[in-house]
């Protein structure tokens, strides 16, 4: 058993307090270096030593990247002053975090790992804060170069996105682990045995969920404009939105210029209902932005998978969610504002059809368990 591991992690969602306690079966000492523990399923071992930093903070640009900074800062003093790290694992939350392998290493004897859950400076360039040929991106472009061939390795959750890090080092150095759930936490239940389905009046619906933030860069006027086609050639289809996010308002707008009965609003959900919601979605919709294909996976399409829900992706083409679509036969995957193709897969749905997609999701999720925390060490 190792002596000790130091992890760095701006925000401790589920999947990486699973990383965490796996980590007791190896280390004497953990310590979590963090802001935010956000448990939602998994808790927190007792025996896991937490430092408390800056909290991120979602509401504003100005606020992230200010949290974001002062937590590197944060992060430099303690690896200055603290001299016994053991092995250290950065996660890229905040992106910038792990230029500090690059800092240190040169300085003093640093065994790192880098787990890169988005992939910068790509994503600026995606969402047009940076262009490939400004100082920002190649700077950042050389700080990621020098950290990753430092690291004694790079941990990815997609093929995709290792064949991007593979830019920068040797993917001999890259591994893969693909994301997870605990499968028995969310998991498939019947609409007569969910009170949350009950609640909300989705007993005799088809229910079409998104679930979590509404920003801009996902395409999810794509489900409104659906939802008014539909609404007035089949009405056993409802459009339920959950969260928040800049594209809530324009939502909430549209629903309410064009009068749709089909389509619902509701905040963010306490974790504790999550098995509920997440259950009640007999269609579940995943959303890239375009150009962010190879450079990430959300969370959402595992828990999906897990609560047996069939999968609508809106991406482009080359996604690791549409391979896992196409190869499970667990749902569609249509292009960004191509409601055309959604209308008719929905259309053309029977009772059988989504049953099948649904068992396929449920099965997929077997093979994306907490069990996969133990790869990491």
């Amino acid at each position: 058993m190792g002596k000790k591991i130091t992890l760095f992690n701006q925000v401790s969602g589920p999947l990486f307090i699973d990383i965490a306690n796996a980590c007791l079966e190896k280390y004497e000492e953990v310590i979590l270096i963090t802001g935010n523990i956000e448990p939602t399923y998994a808790r927190l071992d007792d025996k896991i030593k937490v430092i408390r930093k800056i909290k991120y903070k979602r509401n504003k640009a100005y606020l992230r990247i200010s949290t974001w900074l002062i937590f590197y800062i944060q992060c430099f003093l303690y690896l200055l002053f603290n001299k016994e790290h053991g092995r250290v694992l950065f996660v890229t939350n905040p992106p910038i975090l792990p230029f500090l392998g690059g800092v240190f290493s040169r300085k003093k004897v640093l065994n790192f790992s880098v787990l890169v859950y988005d992939i910068y400076p790509d994503a600026l360039s995606n969402f047009g804060y940076a262009k490939p040929e400004s100082f920002l991106y190649n700077f950042w472009e050389k700080m990621n170069k020098k950290s990753y061939n430092l690291a004694s390795e790079v941990i990815t959750i997609s093929t995709n996105m290792k064949k991007v890090i593979a830019r920068s080092i040797n993917e001999k150095k890259i591994k893969v682990i693909y994301p997870w759930v605990d499968t028995t936490f969310i998991k498939p239940l019947k609409k007569n045995e969910n009170w949350f389905v009950k609640k909300h009046g989705l007993m005799d619906k088809k229910v079409i969920v998104y679930s979590g933030n509404m920003g801009h860069t996902h395409d999810l006027m794509t489900l409104m404009q659906t939802a008014k086609e539909l609404q007035n050639i089949e009405k056993s289809f409802h459009f339920l939105f959950i969260g928040d996010g800049s594209q809530k308002e324009s939502l909430q707008n549209f629903k309410k210029n064009h009068n749709l009965i089909n389509v619902s609003f509701l905040p963010y959900q306490d974790p504790e209902v999550l098995p509920f919601s997440f259950a009640s979605a007999d269609f579940g919709v995943v959303s890239l932005g375009s150009g962010a294909e190879s450079l990430s996976v959300p969370s959402k399409t595992f828990y999906l998978l897990s609560a047996g829900a069939a999968i609508i992706a809106i991406t482009e083409s080359g996604s690791e969610i549409e391979s896992l679509i196409n190869e499970n036969n667990c749902g569609i995957s249509i292009r960004p504002k191509d409601q055309n193709k959604l209308i008719k897969f929905l259309l053309k749905s029977k009772e059988k059809d989504i049953n099948l997609n649904k068992f396929n999701s449920r099965a997929l999720s077997k093979k994306f368990t907490k069990e996969n925390a133990k790869q990491f060490l």
